[in-house]
């Protein structure tokens, strides 16, 4: 005799609810960790970014024509240290490569002047334990301003090359000197 069988399906719903129920906190977890990584980057933009300004005016007011690119090294550094990024950013140990007319020297490479950081952070894949590095480069160049020094030494060779002698302060209008 044959006897016939039920399907018992108690406890479908359940098991369906915790299969979308995790996979949905997974994917809230992603999103909540890429949001993280995005307010990490604009963070370290921004500390970029006025690193970069402050490495820009850092030798406005020299006197020398070859500039203080030492001095406003330091004063770029100052201020990206500032922010202590190494504590708020997870992983963070990059520092500040610079980019200055010195050593970028050519007839349009040495127009701005600027900052660069490179540092790399992680996602998770939902559903897995992996981690993903992505390399994070953040950048920040800005118009080269000319010194003091060599706003003076432009305005005496033009003032030489009409006849006129740097002996005494003429006002010429030039190009942002």
């Amino acid at each position: 005799m044959m006897k016939n069988k039920t399907k018992n399906e108690s406890g479908q719903s359940t098991i369906e609810f915790i299969l979308s129920f995790s996979l949905g906190i997974g994917f809230l977890f992603s999103f909540y960790k890429m949001a993280i990584l995005f307010t990490n980057g604009y963070l370290v933009h921004y500390a970029t970014f006025q690193a970069s300004r402050s490495y820009m005016v850092g030798e406005s007011g020299s006197r020398q024509p070859d500039g203080s690119d030492s001095v406003a090294t330091s004063r770029a550094n100052i201020v990206f240290n500032y922010y202590q990024l190494s504590e708020i950013v997870p992983g963070f140990d990059s520092g500040l490569q610079f980019h200055d007319p010195e050593t970028n020297s050519g007839n349009q490479t040495n127009l701005y002047v600027g900052v660069k950081t490179r540092y790399s952070d992680f996602i998770f894949i939902p559903g897995t334990s992996k981690k993903v590095f992505v390399p994070m480069v953040s950048e920040s160049f800005l118009g080269l301003e000319p010194t003091r020094g060599e706003c003076f030494s432009r305005v005496c060779r033009s003032m030489e090359d009409v006849g006129a002698q740097c002996s005494f302060h003429v006002t010429v209008v030039d190009n942002g000197c």
